[in-house]
């Protein structure tokens, strides 16, 4: 899937965005001290939301063409939560899956239709309301955390590689963590709800409408953004492209989606949507999707909203 063995030199571009990104970074947490806990709150939001960003530029083979440089620069553990490797893997097999199917893309928000059927009507409101922006974005987002650990601690008992993968990134956060809150003195919570946390929500922002299971179209779906937001995002929010185009690199891809015409593409398909306030708006009240893969078989119908 990476192009990464064709290309020649170093992606400058990213190169001088990873290095204003470990600018701010390295200044918000060392003079964390005189900064206000509120401002360094939202300053670690972003950059834990850029980070997850960067992160998914590196596992596609940016900004060289050597793996071991862009994988140690991913494996870096500021975001705690998530290894590098496990990420990458995941990700990997997400671009090589039957978008949306909960039995083939690892990170697909559908469930398998037994699961919905098999669930009582408090877990059915539960998982409708998840898929709303009010839930999405605060019990989802370290629920999100937790389902993710505990599906990968099950993985982890017969898979040696998932196993070795986080030990390597318990052996990395560890000093880490160690250096950050201890030696450093930075503030747990802060970093947590803002860097760790907060950087997942930023996630979860961008990928809360990014694929949808159609009857017919491109599952992938287009979110226009200003600067401050694609910049976040590092364009992924112009999601058809990516997933035609997944080797382009992040500042080339609003050309790219251009000259394909993404925004019609996404439009017939997934969806196309204006800005995030759009969707967040849309989806404030009435869920974005049905829990139940409509794709699958036992499903209800396209377009289920309700818990019946």
């Amino acid at each position: 899937m990476s192009g990464a063995s064709s290309r020649r030199g170093v992606e400058w571009p990213t190169v001088a965005l990873l290095a204003g990104f470990f600018a701010v970074w390295g200044t918000v947490i060392g003079w964390h001290r005189h900064i206000p806990w509120p401002i360094e709150l939202g300053l670690l939001v972003f950059l834990g939301g850029l980070w997850l960003s960067i992160g998914h530029e590196l596992l596609h083979g940016h900004p060289t063409r050597w793996n071991w440089v862009n994988t140690t620069i991913g494996m870096l553990p500021l975001s705690l939560w998530i290894p590098f490797a496990r990420y990458k893997t995941t990700h990997v097999q997400h671009h090589h899956s039957d978008l949306t199917d909960p039995f083939d893309d690892p990170e697909t928000s559908y469930l398998d239709p037994s699961v919905w059927q098999a669930a009582g009507p408090l877990k059915r409101r539960y998982l409708v309301a998840l898929r709303t922006t009010p839930v999405r974005f605060t019990i989802g987002v370290p629920v999100a955390v937790l389902r993710f650990w505990w599906r990968d601690a099950k993985l982890a008992r017969s898979h040696l590689a998932i196993a070795r993968q986080w030990l390597v990134h318990v052996a990395l956060a560890v000093p880490f963590g160690w250096l950050l809150f201890d030696v450093v003195g930075m503030s747990a919570w802060v970093y947590v709800f803002g860097f760790v946390l907060g950087g997942a929500a930023c996630s979860m922002v961008r990928s809360f409408v990014e694929h949808c299971a159609v009857p017919s179209g491109t599952r992938s779906a287009v979110v226009q953004a200003g600067p401050a937001l694609s910049l976040l995002f590092l364009n992924i929010n112009l999601h058809h492209t990516h997933h035609e185009l997944p080797d382009v690199v992040w500042y080339r891809i609003p050309e790219m989606h251009r000259r394909m015409g993404s925004d019609d593409i996404a439009a017939a398909g997934a969806g196309l949507y204006r800005n995030y306030w759009e969707v967040l708006t849309t989806y404030f009240l009435t869920p974005f999707c049905q829990p139940d893969h409509p794709g699958s078989p036992g499903a209800r119908p396209y377009g289920a909203r309700g818990i019946a």
